[in-house]
Order: C-alpha cells, then sequence, then structure tokens
C-alpha cells in the first residue's frame, strides 16, 4: 500500500517547520567537494604534462574540424620560465665583420660569369655571397662581392654566431678566426662575415627550391602535392574537414627545409601531426612541417630559408610517408600556394 505524506507535514516542508537538523558529515563532504572543484583545475594546470605539451594544434589529421577563426593553434609563451628552460644557451652577441670583402661593379653587358671570373670565383659562390637566384637581371652600377677564400654569409637580424655556425656546420671559433673577431665583439644584422672553406651551402637549395623565382615562401622540398588546402575527406578516419596545408609524397627521412628564415618556435609530438616543428618569421607568418621522423634544428635556433631543419617521416595519424606543410599568418592557416613559386 503506498503511503502518502500527511497535510501537517508537507505543511512543515513548505513552511520550513519541522525541518531535520543537517548532519555533520554531510556538510564536510560539500565542503570537499567545493574545495576539490576550486583547486583540481589549479593542479591540472599546472602538471608537468601540461608543460610538456605546450602547443595545441589541431590537424588536418584530427577527428574534429578546423577551427576556422585561428586555425586551432594555441601558440605557447616562450617568455614562460618553464619554456625558456628548455632552450639551450646560446650567445647573445650581434656581430659585424671588421673589414670589407673583393667586390666587383657590374659593367653594361656583363654577366654572372663575367663577374665570378673578375672576383676569382664560382658562379655558385657568387650567387650564395650575394643572395642572387641567378634568374636577375644584372645592372650596370651594381656592386657584387666575394672571395676564394669562402662563402660571405649576411647576418640576419635575431641571429648568432651559434646559429652561423650550425648553418655552415663549423665552429664558432673558425667563424672568429677568419674574420678576425673577438669572443666579445659586436656586429650588425645586414653585414657579411666570411665563411672560411665553404663552397656550397644552403643557398643550392634556396635556388632550386624557389624554382628560380623569388616568393615570400619556398617549396619545404621537392614533391607532388597529394592533398591540397581546403574541405575534404580525412583519407584515414573518413569525415569531412578543413585541410589546413598541403601534403607532399616524399620517402621517409628525406630533408626538410625551412621554407623562409626564422626561428624554430616549436618541435615535439602533437595529436594527429605526430612530430611537428614549426618556425616563426619576422612578418608574424608561421609554417608548420608535420609527421617528421626527426627535427636538425632544435627550439630557439634561428634557421636560414632553404636550410635543412628536419626529416620527413610517417608519424602521428598518417595513410603514409608524407610532408604536411601549412602557411599561417598569425594563428589562421592561409593556402600555402599563395606564397609558394
Amino acid at each position: 500500500m503506498t503511503r502518502y505524506p500527511s497535510y501537517s507535514s508537507r505543511q512543515n516542508r513548505q513552511t520550513g517547520r519541522g525541518k531535520k537538523p543537517l548532519r555533520k558529515d554531510r556538510v564536510a563532504i560539500a565542503l570537499l567537494l567545493v574545495i576539490a572543484v576550486i583547486v583540481i583545475p589549479i593542479i591540472w594546470r599546472r602538471s608537468p604534462a601540461d608543460q610538456d605539451n605546450p602547443l595545441i594544434v589541431t590537424s588536418d589529421d584530427t577527428t574534429a574540424a578546423a577551427d576556422t577563426t585561428n586555425g586551432g593553434l594555441d601558440l605557447p609563451d616562450l617568455d614562460d620560465p618553464a619554456i625558456e628552460e628548455t632552450l639551450p644557451d646560446l650567445p647573445d652577441e650581434d656581430v659585424s665583420a671588421p673589414e670589407t670583402f673583393p667586390n666587383h661593379t657590374v659593367a653594361d653587358g656583363e654577366t654572372l660569369a663575367d663577374v665570378a671570373f673578375e672576383l676569382n670565383i664560382s658562379r655558385a659562390n657568387l650567387l650564395a655571397s650575394n643572395l642572387l637566384l641567378g634568374t636577375e637581371q644584372l645592372q650596370p652600377g651594381q656592386t657584387l662581392q666575394g672571395t676564394p677564400d669562402g662563402l660571405l654569409h649576411t647576418i640576419k637580424s635575431g641571429q648568432t654566431l651559434t646559429d652561423i655556425a650550425l648553418t655552415y656546420a663549423i665552429p664558432v671559433e673558425t667563424i672568429l678566426s677568419a674574420n678576425r673577431l673577438s669572443a666579445n665583439a659586436t656586429i650588425y644584422s645586414g653585414t657579411k662575415l666570411l665563411i672560411p672553406g665553404i663552397e656550397t651551402s644552403y643557398w643550392a637549395d634556396v635556388i632550386l627550391l624557389s624554382r628560380g623565382t623569388a616568393t615570400r615562401f619556398i617549396w619545404p622540398l621537392e614533391a607532388d602535392v597529394v592533398s591540397e588546402f581546403g574541405w575534404r575527406i580525412h583519407p584515414i578516419l573518413g569525415n569531412r574537414h578543413h585541410h589546413d596545408g598541403i601534403d607532399l609524397d616524399v620517402p621517409e627521412g628525406t630533408l626538410v627545409h625551412a621554407a623562409a628564415g626564422g626561428e624554430v618556435y616549436f618541435y615535439g609530438e602533437q595529436p594527429g601531426y605526430g612530430n611537428v616543428m614549426i618556425v616563426e618569421h619576422t612578418d608574424g607568418f608561421y609554417s608548420v612541417y608535420g609527421h617528421l621522423a626527426s627535427a636538425l634544428a632544435y627550439q630557439g635556433q634561428f634557421v636560414e630559408v632553404g636550410q635543412a631543419i628536419a626529416r620527413s617521416g610517417n608519424t602521428g595519424i598518417s595513410d603514409g610517408p608524407h610532408l604536411h606543410f601549412e602557411v599561417r599568418n598569425g594563428t589562421f592557416p592561409v593556402d600555402p600556394r599563395r606564397y609558394l613559386p
């Protein structure tokens, strides 16, 4: 038989009379729940696991569609002490060559071969020392430099001697000695340093991957594009999503080159992307390289356009070995083909 509450008991509940006193153990449990709600998120945000993954990227390989407002890219703050501790110690000197190098003023009708002959250097040395692609029309009165002692390197803003030494794979001391510089010398961006004994450099790759055209970015490697930027059906997950870059068909271990000069902003594993490297460029652009096998540059290192920075792989959610390449204006993904030659 069902028993219904009496009118008086209902009236007591409505007026507040007849309430039972609160049990102390229930009060304690309620307080613990409130404390847990406040404290656990704070501990979670400060957990070491979170610090190990400072970058959250929505990939072409995740189940969710890309955030079209910012590309899903949550860039870490490199001023965060937790991140700074992971950066290797680098010399922070800016440097400037103490002497000028042999130069030649272009006469009317002269070619690159003519100028190289006058400076007693190879054509490749002339191009690398003057950052020429070889397709430019020389202008009368134009001044070009070069020396048979090695290549001339134009110093970029933010570059250190350590960065330059790593680019050419020679000791810092060798560069200092060749340029008669002391360890605490001051040098300036835009000037040139002698890189002694070097015949070829990253510039040969720039010429190849730029296809002889001056553009904002060069190709990171030579390959066929097998998936374009834009909406598509994911090759593994099967869902319709926005592909934030282009996929380049290459075997594992292929050298990946920086599409533009800049500082390595991040390298590590991210969902979907596998091993990913992000390079920050001076004008607010970023280039992203996904599914890598390994890195050849580290976070905080300045890399030259065309410099080898990684090897391609098949990491993350991938249907086979390839390079996923993105260009981002800030955090917003844009079609790389708009900026490639």
